[in-house]
């Protein structure tokens, strides 16, 4: 069986109040000269097809379109797609029974249903269990699970972990799906998630926010065999996990912030005898990201702003994201930030915002430290970005600035 491998679309993403529109555009040109050449017997979406919950009508236009498209292709591609944390999974999942005129199936969500003895819930394991066929015969199945919050996990007796819980999971779906009469042992099996695995590289992404999110230890089903290839979504920087050719992560096909400045592609994956052989296949990019004149490491890397400003014209004529680096020993004023940013008036360029570096300081004697809980909770907004003010410049702030936040934070708690 051979599968296409691809996630984390985030179609309709705003970036720096720019429409990503022609972006996505150009990667569906390009997936479908891949499928074209490829020819995969399936497509798996593992997740975050939209980047909100309530995708706009030229963002679901743009989707339906290019899936349709894309399934005119090939009348023997099937194509799976899953939710991920960013997707609405019913909204996602409401033209199901549409889609499968098109050879598309789309899973949003588990069916939940009372156990016989109305003592917990169940859930249908066989919507998940998606048959590819080839010449109209069965080939491998796809155990199309979508994003899931910790608490959706069956439970397990014991005190037993998230990661224990996940993993047994998998184990009960696979399980399930032998049981069924049209299994067949020969048969090619991959499994979708869209989660965290806590050995993955999580370049480009907050490590604060992948932390909070529900992980999976590879540990806990390392003595799983039955699944061919797993098709993870989630984190966008595309890895072999711990180097497994049959457990990766697609990632990203474009770069959804600064800090995607890597290789974006897709997987293609050919699974024959229980063994999975995968190939990385590059993506172009319609639209670079730069960090001009170049990411510094801190403040003694970093140019003054006067220089940053006159070498601007080395890029204003190349169609870019340009996110600038400046050196500083003050936070630019309003005049200077707004000199940056018409520098980019009519230019293919794009401005994208201002790092600035400040010197390492060491906050002034008036600042007031908070060191439990109780302290935080009695400083009021005002005096605590006052305080974080302080400690990262080195000096308090301007009484022109105070003034400002000080009706920001009034009008901020005067709000109904």
């Amino acid at each position: 069986m051979k599968v296409l491998h691809t996630a984390d679309w985030h179609i309709g993403q705003i970036f720096h109040n720019y429409n990503r529109e022609e972006e996505h555009k150009f990667f569906f040109d390009q997936l479908k000269s891949i499928v074209a050449k490829e020819k995969p017997d399936v497509l798996v979406v593992s997740g975050d097809v939209f980047h909100t919950a309530v995708p706009t009508i030229l963002s679901q236009k743009l989707y339906y379109n290019f899936i349709v498209d894309l399934s005119r292709l090939d009348d023997d591609l099937q194509i799976v797609i899953t939710s991920g944390n960013h997707d609405s999974p019913s909204r996602l999942e409401a033209p199901r029974p549409l889609w499968e005129a098109f050879n598309v199936t789309v899973v949003g969500m588990l069916d939940y249903r009372t156990d016989g003895d109305g003592n917990g819930l169940m859930f249908d394991a066989s919507k998940i269990e998606i048959p590819v066929t080839r010449n109209g015969k069965t080939i491998g199945w796809v155990l199309a699970v979508p994003y899931m919050n910790a608490g959706n996990y069956p439970q397990i007796e014991g005190d037993a972990s998230v990661s224990e819980r996940i993993a047994a999971f998998y184990k009960s779906l696979l399980a399930h799906l032998k049981s069924r009469p049209d299994y067949d042992p020969g048969h090619s099996v991959v499994a979708t998630g869209h989660l965290a695995v806590r050995s993955a590289d999580i370049a480009g992404h907050n490590p604060d926010i992948i932390g909070k999110l529900e992980t999976l230890d590879v540990e806990d089903f390392a003595d799983m065999k039955g699944i061919d290839y797993w098709a993870f979504g989630h984190i966008h920087y595309p890895q072999a996990i711990r180097g497994m050719e049959n457990m990766r992560y697609a990632g990203s096909p474009i770069p959804i912030s600064f800090n995607e400045n890597y290789q974006h592609s897709v997987v293609a994956v050919d699974i024959a005898d229980g063994k999975a052989q995968s190939r990385v296949i590059p993506l172009k990019i319609l639209i670079p990201i730069v960090d001009f004149p170049s990411k510094p490491s801190g403040y003694d890397d970093a140019l003054p702003y006067e220089t940053v400003l006159m070498k601007l014209m080395e890029i204003l004529d190349e169609k870019a994201y340009v996110r600038l680096h400046v050196q500083a020993d003050k936070p630019l004023t309003q005049p200077e930030t707004l000199a940056m940013m018409k520098a980019f008036d009519g230019a293919k360029a794009m401005f994208c915002g201002i790092q600035s570096y400040f010197p390492e300081k060491k906050a002034g004697g008036d600042l007031q430290a908070v060191n439990t809980l109780q302290e935080l909770k009695a400083m009021s907004p005002y005096e605590l970005g006052c305080s974080v003010y302080q400690k990262k410049y080195g000096e308090e702030m301007p009484d022109e600035l105070k003034e400002l936040f000080k009706n920001v934070c009034e009008e901020a708690k005067n709000r109904p």
